[in-house]
């Protein structure tokens, strides 16, 4: 892992995400990748300037081969209500640039579009589970409990015929299934 200051900033670059960069542009399509790229380093600065706005300091930004994690030093130094405004500001400037740029270049706005999208997916691991998390934390009743976890199982469930629809359909992105596997088996295993 290569690891630098800037500013008061620690930026590790972990070798994963060298590798998956690597592949995807031997692979891919040059300009698409460097436009996910982009449309990354946008939603992660959404978050960003809410955590400015919200005087949580940023110690610690990693790039690694599941995309990029800001870190600070405690896990909570805000209210619930504004932790899920920075969570929800990353896909929310990944939507703005939709329909800023839809117009005009095209790739990127719907790119732009699909990664915020994504994002806002209730996964645990993505910035729409941890939002879902935090409306039924401190959920008392085992009502909500159970709701909380019959949601998850649904999305699970959803996500496992989508896969199984876009192979029998012949829609065959191989990097989204296999992200989607992971995703369930993530879901599942922990």
């Amino acid at each position: 892992m290569l690891e630098f200051s800037l500013k008061n900033y620690k930026i590790k670059l972990s070798f994963s995400f060298f590798a998956v960069l690597a592949v995807l542009l031997f692979f891919g399509d040059n300009f698409a990748v460097i436009t996910a790229l982009l449309c990354c380093f946008l939603h992660e600065f959404g978050h960003m300037i809410m955590m400015y706005k919200f005087s949580v300091p940023i110690t610690e930004i990693t790039l690694y081969g599941g995309g990029i994690k800001l870190k600070c030093d405690t896990d909570r130094l805000y209210s619930r209500k504004s932790e899920i405004c920075v969570l929800l500001a990353g896909a929310a400037v990944n939507i703005l640039c939709f329909f800023i740029f839809k117009g005009f270049l095209k790739q990127f706005a719907y790119t732009s579009l699909v990664l915020g999208l994504f994002n806002l997916l209730p996964f645990k691991y993505f910035d729409g589970g941890r939002v879902l998390k935090l409306i039924f934390e401190d959920s008392i009743s085992v009502y909500m409990n159970s709701a909380y976890r019959v949601l998850r199982s649904l999305i699970i469930l959803v996500t496992v015929c989508v896969i199984i629809f876009m192979i029998y359909k012949g829609i065959t992105n191989l990097s989204l299934i296999i992200t989607l596997i992971y995703i369930i088996l993530s879901e599942i295993l922990s």
